[in-house]
C-alpha cells in the first residue's frame, strides 16, 4: 500500500509518534528487503513465523494486542 499511494507506511496508520512511526517504517522495509527475490519480484510467502505451526493474520493480531497494554 504504502508504495501505491506513495506514503510512508507509518503515515498510511496514521501514527504520530515519530519515535514509532521510524520503528514501523524500518520493519516494513526490512520485511519488503526479505520477500524480494533477485529478480526484484516480491514474494510475502518467503516471510514465515519461527516455529512448527504455521501462523495466520489472526494469530499476529493477538499476538500484537497481548503485548501492547
Amino acid at each position: 500500500m504504502a508504495q501505491e499511494y506513495r506514503k510512508r507506511p507509518s503515515e498510511i496508520l496514521g501514527i504520530d509518534n515519530d519515535y514509532l512511526a521510524y520503528c514501523l517504517d524500518e520493519v516494513a522495509l526490512y520485511l519488503r528487503s526479505k520477500a524480494t527475490d533477485e529478480q526484484g519480484k516480491v514474494n510475502w510467502n518467503k516471510i514465515r513465523w519461527v516455529g512448527e505451526k504455521k501462523k495466520s493474520n489472526k494469530d499476529l493480531i493477538g499476538f500484537i494486542k497481548k503485548h501492547s497494554q
